[in-house]
């Protein structure tokens, strides 16, 4: 339950070879082959301290919508011990000409993260650093997310425009749970 702690020794072990600095759940597909171009132009424009996480989304062909975005937003209090969303809350930009919102992520879980060199070094230096702390909703989130959360002002896309960097979770055990444990919101 702790083997993203050990990535993270091993991200760090290996600061000053690469370019970028990635985890991912062992059930996360990327399929944007813009991805790390729009990773470095959101940080060109926000700074190394700034973070943008995808949205997650599963599809299905047999379920009540075909492709649902996975990580809605959580309570405040779940994660203001870790980050003060209100610093920075909203930032605008226009990528190849067309407007987009980036916003301080209420639920800042992708279950992945993607760090340029910069960042992986900003992170590897925090004093809390690979300290192992699992108080963000369990294990496995912490490791994937608390980190970050500390270091870095997290921004996800503003849901109107989830899709400008996703990545999908395999499988469709979320979308089998709307209109069964979770209504669907239109």
């Amino acid at each position: 339950m702790l083997l993203g702690f050990e990535c993270q020794a091993v991200l760090r072990d290996c600061l000053g070879q690469y370019d970028y600095y990635c985890f991912l759940e062992d059930d996360l597909i990327l399929h944007d082959p813009w991805f790390f171009v729009k990773l470095d132009w959101f940080t060109k424009q926000a700074s190394d301290l700034s973070l943008l996480q995808p949205n997650r989304y599963e599809v299905s062909a047999e379920a009540l919508t075909c492709k649902t975005y996975i990580d809605g937003n959580l309570a405040p209090h779940v994660t203001a011990p870790f980050q003060r969303v209100q610093e920075r809350s909203q930032l605008q930009g226009n990528f190849l000409g067309l407007p987009i919102v980036f916003q301080r992520a209420l639920n800042p879980h992708s279950g992945c993260y993607f760090l340029n060199a910069n960042q992986m070094e900003h992170w590897a230096n925090q004093p809390d650093f690979l300290d192992r702390d699992i108080s963000f909703v369990g294990s496995l989130e912490s490791a994937a997310t608390l980190g970050i959360m500390k270091a870095f002002r997290v921004y996800k896309t503003a849901p109107e425009q989830a899709s400008f960097l996703e990545v999908q979770h395999f499988g469709n055990g979320f979308l089998g749970l709307i209109g069964q444990q979770v209504d669907l919101v239109r």
